[in-house]
């Protein structure tokens, strides 16, 4: 009897020295060069570490969370401190489960690592798999226009010739084939995906606020007059969110999300003018539409269309845009 109490009081020492261990910076810079590190594969510049780090396995999941925490300690801007909490918070949500970024090519960005294997790269292809049957059995799925890209994706390597990849993308394929995507484009179909909502919003404006308060805000705000001239620059995927075509020629890789490619948002983003101002407001309540009051694609799609005047394809990429980078847009709205 009192072996066991031995053994378990030494277990939870151990539990207890492991969930307060963290990674020590001497500098902000290093603490995001260790985030760049651990987000390689997820990266536009084509980052090259010495370990790939599989996105959101199990020891990308511990190293982001032990980087963060060591940022914690560093001198930090409120600007920074800012952003790191928001990604803290982040941790709380159900991003885990979809283990595959849609807006990055993971499969190429592996291939550019000095230690790249084809075995990881399966066993990352199995664990995408693995995670969204699990996110199912906790009615966390996909939106139709994340399983249309993810699978665009899939099928774009389909001639791997390596037979553990080629075995795990044929896999992925005929599982993705017929996967059901959830009904609400937003993170509204979620669990928890209104918090996890209102977590970006704050986050992005600056303010809390309640989506129901920005909704009847921003509207208010297009009923004034306005000027509808802006330029609309678009490309031919949504590796960039749209809101960083309009960030300072000049900014600072100052931040901490691979998302924005480690560019403080608040601090970077430029002067709009009031055509642009106005374009943003449009797709500010097309924001709150879509991941808080759950309209469909054809809802934000007219309201686009109408407000903006573009055509079908320009405000299906828009809306692809909302739905891969919730709340962005908050951004401009100061």
């Amino acid at each position: 009897m009192l072996r066991q109490i031995v053994l378990l009081l030494v277990a939870s020492v151990m539990l207890i020295a492991c969930s307060e261990q963290t990674t020590k910076f001497n500098t902000v810079h290093e603490g995001q060069q260790e985030l760049r590190n651990i987000n390689n594969l997820l990266s536009n510049q084509n980052e090259h570490s010495k370990v790939t780090s599989w996105p959101f396995s199990e020891s990308y999941l511990q190293a982001r969370h032990l980087a963060y925490k060591g940022l914690q300690e560093t001198e930090l801007t409120d600007s920074q401190r800012a952003q790191l909490n928001y990604l803290i918070i982040a941790e709380r949500y159900p991003e885990r489960y979809f283990v595959w970024p849609i807006q990055r090519d993971v499969i190429s960005n592996a291939r550019l690592q000095g230690d790249f294997s084809e075995q990881g790269l399966a066993a990352w292809l199995e664990l995408v798999e693995t995670r969204l049957i699990a996110a199912e059995q906790s009615n966390l799925k996909l939106n139709k226009i994340e399983l249309t890209l993810l699978h665009n994706m899939v099928t774009a390597h389909l001639n791997n010739n390596d037979n553990h990849v080629q075995t795990a993308l044929n896999k992925l394929n005929q599982y993705l084939t017929q996967y059901k995507p959830r009904t609400k484009l937003g993170l509204v179909g979620l669990a928890n995906g209104k918090d996890w909502y209102q977590s970006k919003l704050n986050y992005f404006s600056g303010v809390t606020k309640p989506p129901l308060d920005w909704l009847s805000e921003i509207q208010q705000a297009l009923k004034q007059p306005h000027s509808a001239d802006f330029l609309l620059p678009l490309t031919d995927s949504h590796t960039k969110p749209l809101v960083m075509s309009y960030f300072t020629q000049e900014h600072q890789h100052d931040g901490f999300d691979w998302q924005l490619e480690f560019i403080d948002p608040l601090k970077n983003k430029r002067e709009l003018s009031e055509g642009e101002q106005y374009f943003w407001q449009v797709m500010m309540e097309t924001d709150v539409g879509i991941h808080y009051h759950s309209w469909s694609e054809q809802q934000a799609r007219v309201n686009l269309m109408k407000r903006l005047n573009v055509d079908q394809l320009q405000a299906d990429w828009l809306i692809e845009d909302i739905v891969l980078y919730p709340a962005m847009s908050f951004i401009f709205v100061n």
